[in-house]
């Protein structure tokens, strides 16, 4: 073997190498980096729900619930752009449908929430998110009068 044909086999050795840390560092990478979204947002969430839950009388406590709708309007664009990786996805999904759960089963939340869906794009992620496929959030319930555009 000619020592050009080394220099090249030892290249291309050190080649593969190099893609291979790089795929680890991306993948590692995205994974903190969904991590970081997921507690970012987990703040706001718990955020908006003391908001919501110490509003003083119903038009401050359909304020706070309008707000934390929107927030959970980004949770829902997160995760039907599947932006997150690993854990984060799976716990961001399920505590979505918990959320929708509980929102569904609070008379008052429900009522507010029918009356904040005035135009067919309010809450389009969150719609998105409910046209999945059934067995993508299998445990949520479709609130009747919920995104029935």
């Amino acid at each position: 073997m000619l020592p050009s044909d080394q220099i090249a086999l030892a290249s291309g050795i050190v080649s593969v190498i190099a893609l291979v840390v790089a795929v680890y560092a991306i993948r590692k990478g995205n994974k903190n980096s969904s991590v970081a979204t997921l507690i970012s947002l987990s703040e706001s969430c718990r955020a908006a729900w003391n908001r919501f839950l110490s509003a003083p009388n119903n038009d401050d406590r359909a304020y706070e619930l309008a707000e934390l709708m929107n927030t959970l309007e980004i949770a829902a664009a997160i995760v039907n752009e599947d932006s997150l990786a690993g854990v984060s996805k799976t716990l961001l999904r399920a505590y979505l449908e918990q959320v929708i759960t509980l929102l569904k089963n609070n008379a008052f939340a429900s009522e507010q929430i029918e009356h904040m869906l005035s135009e067919p794009k309010t809450f389009e992620s969150i719609q998105r998110f409910y046209r999945a496929p059934q067995d993508a959030v299998p445990s949520v319930t479709r609130p009747k009068g919920w995104f029935q555009h």
